[in-house]
């Protein structure tokens, strides 16, 4: 049998396309489709189920693997059986303002037709409610609604708004309002008016600490000796990945080697240039030579990456035990005794 020899090098500024050889752009597509047409059956036999979060769930996965206006579809569908007439709102929104091309798939066709129909339907059950802010600029107050910051330039502008239970608050630098708390329901229009009052609590500026306050306060040199720690537990959490990966990548080349081996020497008639005759036997031998190439690079990759983190993290541990150390010198009292003409004392540093 003649002798093979190949090589698992590739040169460094062919790395980016090594680690990506293995994965064709017509697989991918074909992934991706598969996986998303699984997501949207598994959506739409939950929203069927009544399991409208599972179904928000499985089309979002869907949508986000291929676009399809029937994954957004059924979205808003679940978003409006859970009252979330806000976002189901948006979401009719992406699938109408859609320019559709005279090829588009009947399904595509047909979901746009129906979220048009939809969403002027939701529209009419959409409530909205206005806040209103006295004792202040609208300029100078911060919002929140149900905990969540929204912008100043909201108030005073009818704000949609889901059904169900929602509290107000509105706050500026020296004052804060009481929450409110109202009750919306469907196709209402209400008003909701807070009023900000002078809050004591609210001070312009925080008095200096006291001794024993900045005494608790952590100082630079702390700050640095935690960070080279965290570096260096980082550094070498990389390595063992690297060197991990990297062992299983030179095992799996040596394996997928070896099983090309095997194929060329079980061809009982060869080419003088070492070639096996059959050649859909050959074909499978480049194939398997081709796939160790790529895994050897990937192992050499890895256990580079391995033993630079570990290099990393032995010389961040290093940088940390040499910052300790001189934060305990510089920290530990010192006595020194002074003798003089007619007179003995002491000088420390404490």
């Amino acid at each position: 049998m003649t002798t093979r020899a190949f090589s698992y090098w590739v040169p460094g500024a062919l790395l980016p396309f090594a680690l990506f050889a293995a994965h064709s752009a017509a697989a991918q597509g074909d992934l991706e489709r598969g996986a998303a047409r699984d997501a949207a059956n598994s959506g739409r036999a939950a929203f069927d189920a009544g399991q409208y979060e599972q179904a928000i769930d499985s089309f979002s996965h869907a949508e986000q693997l291929v676009h399809a206006p029937p994954h957004l579809l059924f979205l808003a569908r679940s978003q409006v059986k859970l009252g979330r007439l806000v976002a189901a709102r948006e979401t009719y929104l992406k699938i109408t303002r859609e320019v559709l091309t005279a090829k588009a798939p009947k399904a595509f066709v047909d979901a746009h037709t129906a979220a048009e129909q939809e969403q002027a339907a939701l529209e009419a059950r959409l409530p909205s409610v206005t806040v209103k802010v006295q004792g202040a600029s609208a300029s100078d107050v911060s919002l929140e609604m149900d905990g969540a910051a929204l912008p100043a330039a909201m108030i005073g502008i009818p704000l949609p708004a889901d059904p169900g239970k929602h509290v107000f608050k509105a706050s500026s630098a020296s004052a804060e309002s009481e929450p409110v708390s109202i009750t919306v329901v469907e196709a209402s229009k209400q008003t909701v008016t807070l009023s900000l009052h002078p809050s004591a609590g609210r001070a312009p500026s925080a008095p200096p600490p006291t001794s024993s306050q900045a005494s608790t306060t952590l100082n630079s040199s702390q700050v640095k000796g935690s960070g080279l720690r965290i570096a260096s537990y980082v550094s070498f959490g990389v390595g063992a990945v690297g060197l991990g990966l990297g062992t299983v990548f030179l095992l799996k080349a040596h394996s997928t080697r070896n099983s090309a081996d095997q194929l060329f020497a079980s061809c009982n008639a060869t080419s003088p240039a070492g070639k096996c005759a059959d050649r859909t036997t050959q074909g499978q031998i480049d194939s398997k030579d081709n796939d160790a190439d790529g895994q050897g690079t990937l192992a050499a990759t890895s256990l580079i990456v391995g033993g630079a983190g570990l290099a990393a993290g032995i010389v961040f541990l290093v940088l940390d035990g040499h910052h300790a150390q001189e934060s305990a010198q510089r920290n530990t009292p010192r006595i020194i005794p002074v003798v003089g003409l007619g007179s003995v004392g002491l000088l420390g540093s404490f």
